[in-house]
């Protein structure tokens, strides 16, 4: 019974569903999937993809890729769907689907163009303010029966939206409810807003909005960026900069560093890599660096009035990716250095939140060119 039902449905697919070329137009960096129409290829079906002409993969009995585009393109086993990933310009052209059994023969055209973006590189990067809202945009024009498909580091499906089929769904109890009351839907875009970001709800987002005959996909890391934390010591006290989560995971990448630059320290339990390198800048830091193998947290020791400045630490993964900023001022032992030491702290806080100002309205005219406010 199945089998006659895909063969009425081929037979109505061959006969006119093919019509003039289908117009699909993407970002460069973006992946696309072009639909064949059947939900399965039978025995005798032979599916062909050309490029310009040119021939990218067949299927028969099994399948037979040709040409450099083995490497990139995929081809679903089950419907012969083509999915291009991370597109590039050079992608875009004429694509040729051809479809032959014993039933008879037929044809589809899609017409892709990939525009270029200079500001887009495949994974859109959205830094956020731990505790902030985030919304992260479909961008794209929803019809009636397209369908939307939001998914969270890869595997947990977090929001489904469906018009036609009165579909508006958030799935906040995934992921041990990490996401619970934190899950909104736009319903007419298909945005997701995501309320009270942490490091656990950080990471890689997925949209794929599936259309009659192509699937756009897009993905988003989302990343926490503190604020800055302001830590005061006195010369000759230890201190510790707080990573601020409780333990590592395997896979946590832990990277330290001094202004801009310098790494002071690295921690990476997939690799056995836990290091401090104290002898930079200029050896200041030398026999006074030491990590916390748990929670990734950097103690100085016996601090002096050269190690005030900002430091920057970096916690990334496949669930997440954590950015912060310390600023540490280190006051004197002596009245007058602790003045000094003081005054030249609270100028450095001052400057670096100048610093934070001035990134902060960089990236909001930014995120205003790309219509995202």
């Amino acid at each position: 019974m199945k089998s006659a039902l895909i063969g009425v449905l081929f037979l109505l697919f061959a006969i006119g569903v093919f019509g003039d070329a289908e117009t699909v137009s993407v970002i460069e960096g973006e992946s696309v999937t072009l639909h064949t129409g059947v939900t399965e290829i039978l025995r005798d079906d032979v599916i062909e993809w050309r490029l310009n002409g040119n021939r990218i993969v067949r299927i028969s009995d099994s399948i037979k890729p040709n040409g450099a585009y083995n490497d990139r393109m995929k081809l679903d086993k089950q419907t012969g769907d083509l999915k291009i990933p991370n597109i590039k310009t050079t992608d875009s052209g004429q694509y040729t689907l051809k479809i032959t059994s014993t039933r008879g023969s037929s044809e589809k055209i899609f017409s892709v163009n990939a525009v270029k973006d200079p500001k887009f590189d495949g994974v859109t990067v959205v830094a956020v303010t731990d505790g902030d809202s985030v919304v992260l945009h479909a961008d794209t024009e929803i019809l009636k029966d397209d369908e939307i498909l939001w998914k969270f580091n890869g595997t947990d499906v977090v929001a489904k939206m469906k018009k036609d089929e009165h579909i508006f769904s958030t799935y906040d109890d995934i992921a041990d409810g990490i996401f619970i009351g934190r899950l909104d839907l736009n319903y007419q875009t298909g945005n997701l807003i995501i309320s009270d970001i942490r490091s656990k709800t950080s990471g890689l987002y997925e949209v794929n909005v599936k259309k009659s005959t192509h699937t756009i996909h897009k993905a988003f890391n989302v990343t926490i960026t503190d604020k800055l934390n302001r830590v005061s010591v006195k010369e000759g006290v230890p201190v510790i900069l707080e990573s601020g989560v409780t333990e590592l995971h395997r896979d946590d990448l832990v990277r330290w560093r001094f202004e801009h630059e310098d790494i002071l320290a690295k921690i990476y339990k997939k690799a056995g890599i836990s290091s401090t390198y104290d002898d930079v800048p200029d050896g200041r830091f030398r026999e006074r660096l030491k990590l916390d193998h748990q929670t990734g947290s950097l103690i100085i020791t016996n601090t002096r009035t050269e190690h005030a400045g900002l430091y920057h630490l970096d916690i990334t993964s496949n669930r997440h990716v954590i950015f912060r900023k310390f600023v540490l001022s280190v006051c004197g032992s002596d009245y007058v250095t602790w003045i000094v030491g003081c005054v030249l702290g609270v100028l450095l806080v001052i400057a670096s939140a100048a610093a934070g100002v001035i990134y902060y309205r960089y990236r909001r005219i930014i995120s205003t060119l790309r219509g995202e406010i």
